[in-house]
């Protein structure tokens, strides 16, 4: 095969010859290339080759220490962060004695039970990105969120206060977007790999917390059948390991990539499950669509199915291969039914929730549902766009896996208004 090589050299197509060689027989290919280039010392090409086919030199000595040191140490600072975030949530039984009500399970838990785990997940991005320029104004922003959080004078259990607690997580959840990417404003690829990662922390967090279960489950049944208390272990364990949960699935993230394999699977096998649940629903609701229009939980389990269809749909994208190739799958077909059936059903939920407002009044919590369910059904309505481009081969799955990245500024808009405005307002 030498000499074939050899003798391709002189061709204008040699580079996609070249590559058709090496992919019908690699060990072949592998073999004669020395003999080619030792015939062809000056040919660039050949010596691309070489350097692409050359094994890699084995790490020193010095070189694995240092990354087994690395190592080492972010596995304790992941422990620390975890341990921190666990005593974060703990707090008000740590603060019985003071008396002081930030630390009353009635206030603290409402405003301040998200802040300890997603603080301890920025802090860990940012250090996983190096702490690079800027990272200090996404600290500031998050302390000065956590600052709002506790200054509001709102009763608690209001309707604004719970409404600006609920769409608090999804403003650090944005300034997670910016200590992903080191600091700064993030730009389209890097709100890309955001969505990636997010959806690739969601399945290792599920993961973890199964295992958790089933950890904490055998450990009070044993204590049970030892007759010693188990109290412990749910007032303790519990709380302090679902804590650090985030920062542990993080690591698990960052230093792999096990999740690109999952993510297709689990939609292959729950796209089509979830498409039958919809038209079973939908042909239900066909029959009981005044539930719909006067059921307060009927439309709470519209809301439900409408983030469990974007999720199932944004989360599929992460992992596909050929991000920029128009290749279609058979789950496309899946996805493009599930996103065309839930934006009919987005469309009825808007009409229900307009009804609502035009016979009962407007309130706090029904603006926040129909803003909500407008930003939610515009995302799905566009993802139904390019799903259906590329099964017309008219779109690459890249463009399908960037539209969540476009729309991330309009979450972060409307989650910022929820906060800041609703509480003036209502």
């Amino acid at each position: 095969m030498s000499e074939s090589i050899a003798e391709l050299l002189a061709r204008a197509e040699a580079p996609e010859e070249l590559e058709r060689l090496f992919r019908a027989d690699r060990e072949s290919f592998t073999r004669a290339l020395p003999g080619a280039l030792a015939e062809r010392p000056d040919a660039l090409l050949l010596r691309a080759w070489a350097a692409r086919l050359a094994p890699e030199a084995p790490e020193s000595a010095e070189e694995i220490a240092r990354k087994r040191g690395a190592a080492r140490r972010e596995l304790w600072l992941v422990v620390l962060l975890g341990l921190l975030a666990g005593l974060f949530v703990k707090l008000p039984d740590l603060g019985k004695a003071t008396h002081w009500f930030f630390l009353t399970e009635e206030w603290f838990n409402l405003r301040n039970i998200a802040l300890g785990p997603l603080g301890a997940l920025l802090v860990y991005l940012l250090r996983a990105r190096g702490w690079k320029p800027g990272w200090w104004k996404v600290l500031g922003l998050f302390a000065l969120l956590a600052l709002y959080l506790n200054l509001l004078p709102l009763p608690t259990w209001s309707d604004p206060l719970k409404l600006v607690c609920l769409y608090a997580p999804l403003l650090i959840w944005c300034l997670l977007c910016a200590a992903f990417a080191g600091g700064g404003w993030p730009g389209l690829e890097q709100r890309r790999q955001w969505v990636r990662f997010f959806g690739e922390e969601m399945i290792f967090s599920a993961l973890l917390a199964l295992g958790g279960a089933v950890l904490i489950g055998l450990s009070a049944g044993l204590f049970d059948l030892l007759k010693v208390r188990s109290n412990w272990i749910f007032d303790w364990m519990l709380p302090m390991g679902a804590a650090a949960i985030p920062v542990a699935a993080a690591r698990v993230v960052l230093r792999g990539d096990r999740a690109a394999r999952i993510m297709p699977l689990m939609t292959r096998i729950f796209a089509p499950l979830l498409l039958v649940v919809l038209l079973g629903y939908l042909a239900n609701l066909a029959v009981h669509l005044r539930e719909l229009f006067e059921n307060r939980e009927t439309l709470r389990v519209y809301n439900v199915l409408l983030l469990a269809v974007l999720g199932l749909a944004v989360f599929s994208l992460s992992g596909r291969e050929g991000g920029g190739t128009t290749r279609r799958e058979a789950g496309d077909w899946f996805l493009a039914a599930l996103l065309g059936v839930t934006a009919l059903l987005g469309v009825l939920g808007l009409a229900a929730i307009g009804q609502r407002i035009v016979t009962m009044g407007l309130t706090a919590n029904r603006l926040a549902v129909l803003g909500s369910n407008l930003v939610v059904l515009g995302n799905l309505l566009i993802l139904l766009r390019e799903t259906v481009r590329l099964l017309r081969r008219g779109a690459g799955v890249a463009d399908l896996e960037l539209v969540t990245a476009r729309y991330l500024p309009v979450y972060a808009a409307w989650a910022l208004l929820v906060t800041l405005l609703f509480p003036l307002v209502f």
